[in-house]
């Protein structure tokens, strides 16, 4: 994968790719984007000269960047994407709590429905990942079953689910550190500790008992990175995900290879525990979707991370719930 960054001038964006192009680089390209529609006057003067360049070098490149979820209200920009042959938006979800989305003025989440949005997404041939956040101030209950049914719901494969973490130098923080519960040394963390929700995150007295964030996070990584729940996702997906006008890849592209059925043999020799799950859909894609396999492969083989690392993150939250069930005695007595 090659990394662009964005907004560049169109001409500038089309000469770095005919350097990459002349280099001899063929496949992903992703474009670093806060949120890609951000200025859809400079898209739609973009993407249909970026079509035209890959029609004239029989379409070298695929892309992939990050929007908001109201990318899906703008069905001449999807096609638009589609047209340019970008196969995947990362979307920041947050949390299925309405309350807590206008906390995060991401209001846009809250005026429509969030699940029918991603599955005209899919419409599309993007497929989505997005990003999740336990712990936040406004949460009165549970969170962890609903997010659950959420990614189940919008089979959204990759889910960064994280806990809240405070960063410094953000509004967040100045707010915690002014009600005074911001821990002690949040800023003074190693550098290749520092922003990790996974394993740290809620460095702050939260409102709800932080054992019960800790519970709903631990449910929400068990069931969404459940292998055979993956597996499950990756199927409901390629069963949206229209990829069915798509060109064929030039001859000789390493990316034909990519979503072979040697590249699930080494997933499934890697990690056992997958090979049932994984091909029941590989088999399941290959017979009713073979234009969308490659993409469902790709989504495999990035489980060789998702499905180890979550279990290490599940290990340490365990760790810590243990840890606050052998201090809760402590505290109880001192309170009495």
């Amino acid at each position: 994968m090659v990394v662009c960054r964005a907004p560049r001038p169109t001409t500038r964006f089309l000469a770095e790719l005919q350097a990459l192009y002349d280099h001899g680089y063929r496949g992903h390209v992703d474009f670093v984007d806060d949120n890609f529609i951000g200025n859809k006057k400079n898209l739609r003067t973009l993407l249909p000269r970026l079509k035209a360049w890959l029609e004239e070098h029989d379409y070298p490149f695929e892309f992939s960047t990050e929007a908001s979820i109201n990318i899906a209200d703008d069905d001449e920009l999807l096609q638009a994407m589609k047209d340019a042959n970008f196969f995947g938006i990362f979307v920041g979800i947050e949390s299925p709590d309405p309350e807590t989305l206008v906390q995060m003025k991401k209001k846009q989440n809250t005026r429509r429905n969030m699940a029918e949005c991603i599955h005209k997404i899919y419409g599309y041939g993007m497929f989505v990942t997005a990003g999740f956040i336990v712990g936040f101030d406004t949460e009165k209950v549970s969170m962890g079953q609903a997010m659950i049914d959420f990614i189940e719901e919008t089979n959204i494969p990759v889910c960064m689910v994280g806990l809240l973490y405070a960063l410094p130098g953000t509004q967040l923080t100045r707010r915690l550190a002014a009600e005074g519960r911001l821990h002690q040394g949040h800023d003074l963390m190693r550098v290749e500790q520092a922003g990790d929700q996974c394993t740290l995150g809620c460095n702050f007295d939260t409102r709800r008992p932080l054992r019960d964030i800790l519970v709903d996070y631990r449910a929400v990584l068990g069931n969404v990175f459940n292998a055979t729940a993956y597996a499950g996702r990756l199927s409901r997906l390629a069963v949206m995900l229209d990829r069915s006008d798509r060109r064929d890849l030039p001859d000789g592209d390493i990316r034909k290879t990519s979503g072979g059925i040697d590249v699930v043999y080494r997933i499934m020799r890697t990690l056992p525990e997958v090979r049932e799950p994984f091909w029941k859909t590989f088999v399941e894609v290959a017979k009713t979707n073979p234009g969308a396999l490659r993409y469902i492969v790709m989504l495999m083989a990035l489980y060789l991370h998702l499905g180890p690392f979550s279990k290490r993150v599940i290990s340490e939250i365990d760790r810590r719930i243990a840890e606050l069930d052998i201090a809760a005695p402590a505290r109880a007595s001192q309170a009495g």
